[in-house]
């Protein structure tokens, strides 16, 4: 039994300008679960499946709308899914990769028919757009996509994927509070006037390390799927600089007509970026039934992975 892709959908804000550059952003006082809602519909209905067919939901996030309950929660009582299980993940960037991979196992084993896995983030509230900040807030913005997973048909296949975390080197790009570990209260006025709420991040070390690993585990991903480069209709490698993408692109000598960097249109989406950009490439003509596509993601924690899928 194998895994497919059936059916995409994303959604987007309106693009606005906000401290001089142009994003999709969330102006309405919305979280992910939100703007998940116009995409998980839009992947049903690609897919030809009602609402009531959705066993079970992956909500990959790492801007979730509330401390707790999950994203998943929101999101599944907007959706009217019943009361199936609904699953937070926090893979930062690669979260849609770990997401793949989850619900991968989960439909090979029989235990659920049809999976719904969301890429969703609300990153605007939680940026500084002052001149203090704009170099990381003008890097993100806001947005949703969604798949459809169930069981292959056809060629019709998730054929390979790896996934990597490597803690050691988290201070190099995360955001420290609010923090359940500092007491007595998870963030204070000196947290807040020394900005630690908000990300921070060593570009350098980001940059040295996505160069390296996104070559890495894509090769891993290939060889896991058992499909050669040549074999790689389109590739979409989400990175929070677009030029550490293309960089990783031009070292695996990719053609710029087969690469899709999301970043470079609709600044980082984290979890989203992939599923955004798999959907554009879909809606668009570019991808479709029988094209195989490599999705490779690289972010905090550190955490990466790619993943080989046949439409």
């Amino acid at each position: 039994m194998s895994t497919a892709l059936h059916g995409l959908g994303h959604y987007l804000p309106t693009v606005i300008e906000r401290g001089g550059v142009r994003r999709p952003i969330a102006v309405e006082p919305i979280g992910p679960s939100t703007l998940a809602v116009p995409a998980g519909r839009g992947a049903l209905a690609q897919a030809g499946l009602a609402t009531e067919a959705v066993d079970f939901i992956i909500f990959a996030t790492m801007t979730p709308d509330v401390v707790f309950p999950g994203a998943g929660c929101y999101f599944q009582h907007q959706m009217g899914c019943r009361t199936v299980g609904a699953l937070d993940i926090r893979a930062q960037c690669a979260g849609f990769v770990f997401g793949l991979v989850i619900a991968d196992r989960f439909i090979r084993a029989a235990v659920y028919e049809h999976v719904l896995l969301i890429g969703a983030e609300v990153h605007s509230s939680g940026l500084d757009y002052s001149a203090d900040g704009i170099r990381i807030a003008a890097l993100y913005g806001d947005g949703a996509g969604a798949t459809l997973l169930g069981t292959g048909k056809g060629t019709a296949a998730l054929r390979g994927a790896a996934i990597h975390t490597d803690g050691r080197h988290h201070q190099q790009f995360w955001c420290e509070y609010p923090a359940s570990r500092q007491h007595p209260i998870r963030v204070t006025v000196d947290d807040f006037r020394a900005r630690r709420h908000f990300p921070a991040i060593n570009f350098d070390a980001v940059r040295r390390f996505g160069e390296a690993a996104l070559p890495q585990v894509i090769g891993e991903a290939l060889h896991a799927a058992g499909t050669a480069p040549e074999q790689i209709d389109r590739y979409i490698i989400g990175h929070l600089m677009p030029e550490v993408a293309e960089a990783v692109g031009g070292h695996l000598g990719i053609p710029s007509s087969r690469l899709n960097i999301p970043s470079a249109r609709h600044g980082h989406l984290t979890a989203a970026a992939l599923p955004v950009a798999l959907s554009e490439d879909v809606s668009n003509g570019i991808v479709g039934p029988g094209t195989t596509v490599c999705l490779a993601a690289c972010g905090a924690g550190f955490a990466w992975g790619a993943a080989v899928v046949t439409l």
